[in-house]
């Protein structure tokens, strides 16, 4: 039984989030893959609710049934038109937070965008790399926090396990690593904004982040944080009214963006040299540019009549001048 005039759906939340488990489980346990029993929480590790119904937010309060009112801090100003539907309180690393789901009117479909195509290379020395030729530096908020990380384990590792000063040395660490992941978090959704708003088109790899992750480069490619990158920026493409075109991997970095010859390279090889064309490039920037020719590519089937897919040099040339974020 839950306080007196608690909503239902909040008292039953805690009864579908357990069918939901099971139900992936035997999912899982029926293909194959690495079933993963569900794990029982304690009241220290069940850290958010959900309401339906019995919530409202007026001002700078947020009313929620059987509970009160309590004060918030508005991330940013609900849309105009926008009808809450849910709000879950969920508590990261001893802080409270509230997430609204929104109804919203949708949208009329944008114009054509006579913006210009660009094509990204994701990477480990730069975490993005145009084919206009600029070249992102990612934010690498893990191996920033690294020391100052390992100080505080050390910590904690040294407390009595179930002790007062244990948890409080585990809450800081827990904010470490939520200042890491709103670092990520907001590198990712900046970027994606600026990508969207200043290109029509946009080409990048059709990356197995999954298997990169598992690989030598493991530490960086979680730390740059591609595949929240990528998710991010597929959903603002499609607010923003611009293309997202996903190409294969296999063979950007090695064949030539000036003549197509293909020219293989070590990893250790940071520059694209062509000893037919004489094309002496950034290793990066060469596999930018062919990400871009394999999107446009794609499209040329779309092409209106009287449009014709531009020869490889004369992008080549072309991109070098577009917008620069």
């Amino acid at each position: 039984m839950g306080p007196p005039g608690m909503s239902c759906h909040a008292m039953r939340d805690p009864l579908r989030r357990l069918d939901l488990a099971f139900a992936a489980f035997f999912r899982r346990a029926k293909v194959g893959e690495r079933a993963g029993y569900p794990r029982f929480r304690s009241a220290r590790r069940y850290d958010s609710l959900s309401w339906d119904t019995g919530f409202a937010l007026r001002y700078d309060r947020l009313s929620i049934m059987a509970i009160g009112h309590l004060k918030v801090k508005l991330h940013r100003k609900l849309p105009s038109g926008a009808v809450a539907r849910t709000a879950t309180v969920h508590r990261t690393a001893g802080r409270w937070y509230a997430c609204l789901s929104l109804t919203l009117q949708r949208a009329a479909a944008p114009a054509e965008s006579s913006r210009p195509a660009v094509g990204i290379d994701l990477g480990v020395q730069h975490f993005a790399t145009l084919s206009t030729g600029e070249q992102i530096a990612g934010p690498r908020p893990f191996r920033v926090s690294a020391r100052s990380l390992r100080i505080a384990q050390r910590r904690v590792s040294r407390r009595m396990k179930g002790s007062h000063r244990r948890r409080k040395m585990q809450l800081i660490v827990a904010r470490k690593y939520e200042r890491i992941r709103n670092l990520r978090h907001d590198h990712a959704h900046k970027l994606a904004r600026r990508i969207v708003s200043a290109f029509g088109l946009v080409a990048v790899e059709d990356l197995r982040i999954s298997g990169l992750a598992a690989g030598s480069f493991a530490k960086d490619v979680r730390d740059q944080a591609w595949g929240h990158f990528l998710a991010i920026l597929e959903y603002k493409a499609e607010e923003a009214g611009t293309q997202l075109v996903k190409v294969a991997p296999w063979g950007t970095s090695q064949a030539c963006s000036g003549c197509d010859s293909l020219v293989s390279k070590m990893l250790s090889e940071r520059t694209h040299v062509c000893a037919k064309c004489g094309l002496t490039i950034d290793r990066d920037l060469n596999a930018a540019r062919n990400i871009l020719w394999l999107g446009l590519s794609r499209q040329a089937l779309t092409l209106s009549l009287g449009r014709a897919l531009p020869e490889k040099a004369d992008l080549a040339s072309q991109v070098s001048h577009g917008p620069r974020l």
